[in-house]
């Protein structure tokens, strides 16, 4: 693992998590409207031996790393972070020509917040999901469990010095596929921190059809799990519930109910094997 030297004096960092990289070129079509020597950027690599990327732009750090999993390279890139404020970043996205300052604007406002969540556009020029319809302050679990990580930006020195972290046991290359963006930001609300969503877009990317992924093992796995999580031994009505949602949108069949449920019901066992050790 390595890094090149700190400068203090970050205003506004991108936290990239990529793997396998060895040239920088992909920036370019994360930034085109952007001189990359203007920007911050911290690079998490994940890659093998003999496989690392290396920076040759001052104002663009890498940290090549052995290690998998998207919640391990998120926090490796919190732990090495040098900007105030950082932004959480993936290598298929591309930036508004002014989302810099839409995002240090919105973090001075009178009441600054510690976390902002952001709206993501389509390349066709439509929201990526449903969002609210205007700016507000987020309080419950309901309104952050569809956020991505590309959508949040966050003080660095509020997230430090509150351990908040992604949970390694959530996110691609983990256990469970996602959900690591919920638990990130319900810990923030647990432990009062000010989470945001600003009405304004930052960032681009390749629409996807959701609805048919709630029906995957992976999502059912994933949702199960943090219904454990967040409601324990009720995790299995939860479940159960869920499961019923699927078959009434039609995006399972009845004869799909059962397995569903055993999908879920070994996910939660999984879960509690795992956070008891």
């Amino acid at each position: 693992m390595s890094s090149p030297n700190f400068n203090n004096s970050v205003k506004l960092e991108i936290l990239v998590s990529t793997m396998k990289k060895t040239s920088l070129s992909f920036l370019d079509s994360m930034f085109p409207n952007h001189k990359l020597e203007s920007l911050n950027i911290l690079i998490i690599n994940q890659t093998i031996k003999e496989k690392e990327l290396v920076s040759d732009i001052g104002n663009i750090r890498v940290i090549n790393t052995f290690t998998k999993g998207l919640s391990l390279s998120r926090n490796l890139a919190i732990k090495n972070a040098i900007g105030e404020i950082c932004v959480i970043a993936d290598d298929d996205v591309e930036y508004a020509s002014n989302f810099e300052n839409i995002i240090v604007n919105t973090f001075e406002k009178e009441a600054p917040p510690s976390i902002i969540r952001f709206k993501i556009e389509t390349f066709s020029g439509v929201d990526y999901k449903i969002y609210p319809k205007i700016s507000k302050k987020l309080f419950n679990k309901k309104e952050i469990e569809n956020v991505s990580s590309i959508e949040i930006a966050f003080k660095r020195k509020s997230i430090i010095e509150n351990n908040i972290t992604f949970n390694t046991l959530f996110g691609l290359g983990s256990h469970f596929a996602s959900g690591e963006e919920y638990l990130f930001l319900k810990d923030a609300i647990k432990v009062g921190l000010h989470v945001y969503f600003e009405n304004k877009f930052i960032v681009k990317h390749e629409f996807e059809r959701s609805t048919s992924n709630m029906a995957s093992n992976n999502f059912v796995k994933t949702q199960a799990a943090i219904y454990y999580n967040d409601y324990k031994e009720l995790s299995y009505l939860f479940l159960f519930k869920f499961i019923i949602f699927l078959l009434r949108k039609q995006y399972i069949t009845l004869s799909d109910f059962r397995k569903k449920y055993k999908v879920g019901f070994s996910a939660i066992k999984i879960y509690k094997k795992l956070i008891n050790g």
